[in-house]
């Protein structure tokens, strides 16, 4: 896949909520890039638990046809996190692709979660979070 020649990252961010609209414009409520949370090794402190939503725009450039688009997660320690697959398509009809998915991410660590987002299992960009102790 060539760089200069798509898809493109439109949009990766993570958020509390998207309100889709009549005019089929969405809003993003709550986006999020950074939260601060008690000690997660405390015995005392239950486990944090975080619904958001992971929202991806891509443009297709010159790119068109099906593609495999995964979210592969990682924990602060590198360990491998939650990850998902999904199959898009990029046409001459509809060249953007918006994707909203929802995330139940569990939070143990401190430090900087990451959520690499590839296609073809080719590296387009990373959303990051990140957790800090209060």
């Amino acid at each position: 896949m060539s760089v200069a020649g798509g898809p493109y990252v439109a949009l990766a961010v993570l958020c509390q909520r998207i309100d889709l609209q009549p005019d089929g414009t969405a809003n993003l409520i709550g986006i999020v890039d950074g939260l601060a949370i008690d000690d997660p090794s405390d015995p005392n402190t239950p486990p944090l638990v975080l619904n958001l939503r992971a929202v991806i725009t891509l443009r297709g450039g010159a790119v068109r046809g099906p593609r495999r688009l995964s979210l592969r997660g990682w924990f602060p320690s590198g360990s491998e996190g939650l990850s998902a697959d999904k199959m898009i398509a990029f046409t001459d009809e509809r060249p953007a692709v918006t994707l909203n998915l929802p995330l139940e991410l569990e939070v143990p660590e401190i430090g900087t979660y990451v959520f690499d987002v590839l296609i073809d299992d080719e590296l387009l960009t990373a959303i990051t979070l990140s957790v800090q102790q209060r």
